[in-house]
């Protein structure tokens, strides 16, 4: 089984992830839904020719050590993907993301114009966050890439490992990948602030230490940009809160409210009546009020404040749901399954389909 042709046709399929598994057929995960490729089952002769073309030897011998490995690599012809290696029962598996072959633009994804205004502050922290799998890399690559060929500016990223390559356009883009070109995140973004930097972007927040270096990065005046594995800003929010011994709390609630900008949470949900997905964001732009509310440490709030603040370009991921019900992009099963507060969601759509 020749991996690059599987690769070549997951891509044709328009699937998002190949997962690989001795003994097993090829999966392919398309529009969410989890499929096999065929009958023919794969042989540890298959996995390693993934793993010739996608590890160096430094990479695999990582692997070996620890069970486990990520890596991005471009194939030629098709495009960039990212992979994980590991081990299990004994062999070696791999998923496998495919990467757009080019960085969509914020238009092509259908990013609200309220988020491609945030991220065009010169200061401070900007969240863009979501579950595994629901495009937040993408989205914050895309702004990224516009940003770059709008405006000069000095850009870092700091990733693991670097997923979609960047054009410069008018910038200068430095993509430092972890293990690599750097040791770990908190070095990276410590250093970048000497490293004349306009925006820092970093890929996760894994520790407390790197959630500090963010935070005194924005403080130091570069707009520092990132994402958390979270489905609301509440819930970034207090991770960001409470990963502070506790006697720290009250005063990283006020450094925090000082530098946010906005949280910004983007989810995929199964178009209505044909293939494919569609993306809502919830939208947190940070203001007086808001501000007032996290340095009090009185997050629960905050959902409320962006209900009331339609007009300012914020909506909740409840709200994003129920207006794409309304627009007749997702079924009803769907606006009611994927909703924080589904009781809340059944009686706000009986109002809009008496």
């Amino acid at each position: 089984m020749e991996i690059t042709e599987v690769i070549k046709k997951a891509y044709a399929a328009g699937a998002s992830d190949v997962h690989l598994l001795f003994g097993r057929p090829v999966m392919l995960r398309i529009n969410g839904t989890m499929s096999a490729y065929g009958t023919e089952v794969l042989q540890q002769m298959d996995l390693n020719e993934l793993m010739t073309i996608c590890l160096s030897q430094d990479q695999k011998k990582t692997l070996e050590e620890t069970g486990e490995i990520d890596a991005a690599v471009s194939i030629p012809g098709l495009s960039r993907i990212f992979v994980n290696v590991y081990r299990q029962q004994g062999m070696y598996a791999a998923a496998i993301r495919l990467l757009a072959p080019d960085v969509p633009s914020p238009g092509e994804l259908a990013v609200p114009e309220s988020v491609v205004t945030l991220v065009q502050e010169s200061k401070g922290l900007v969240l863009i966050n979501g579950e595994a799998g629901s495009g937040k890399s993408t989205t914050t690559a895309s702004l990224l890439n516009e940003m770059a060929g709008k405006e000069a500016k000095s850009i870092i990223t700091i990733e693991n490992p670097i997923e979609y390559l960047l054009s410069p356009g008018k910038s200068i883009i430095s993509q430092r990948e972890i293990g690599i070109d750097t040791s770990g995140y908190a070095e990276a973004v410590r250093a970048s602030r000497r490293q004349d930097a306009d925006v820092v972007y970093i890929g996760e927040l894994p520790d407390t230490e790197t959630i500090m270096e963010a935070i005194l990065t924005a403080e130091a005046g570069h707009l520092v940009i990132s994402s958390l594995y979270t489905c609301r800003t509440e819930d970034a929010l207090h991770r960001l809160i409470c990963s502070f011994p506790h006697d720290r709390r009250e005063e990283m609630q006020k450094r925090l409210a000082e530098i946010l900008k906005g949280v910004v949470t983007k989810k995929l949900l199964p178009r209505n009546g044909t293939k494919g997905r569609i993306a809502v964001y919830e939208i947190m732009l940070s203001d007086k009020e808001i501000r007032e509310r996290v340095a009090a440490g009185r997050i629960s709030e905050v959902t409320a404040l962006i209900e009331q603040k339609q007009e300012s370009g914020m909506q909740t991921m409840d709200g994003a749901i129920l207006s794409a019900y309304m627009r007749s992009e997702i079924s009803a099963e769907t606006a009611v399954s994927c909703a924080l507060d589904q009781d809340r969601m059944k009686n706000r759509m009986k109002v809009y389909t008496v």
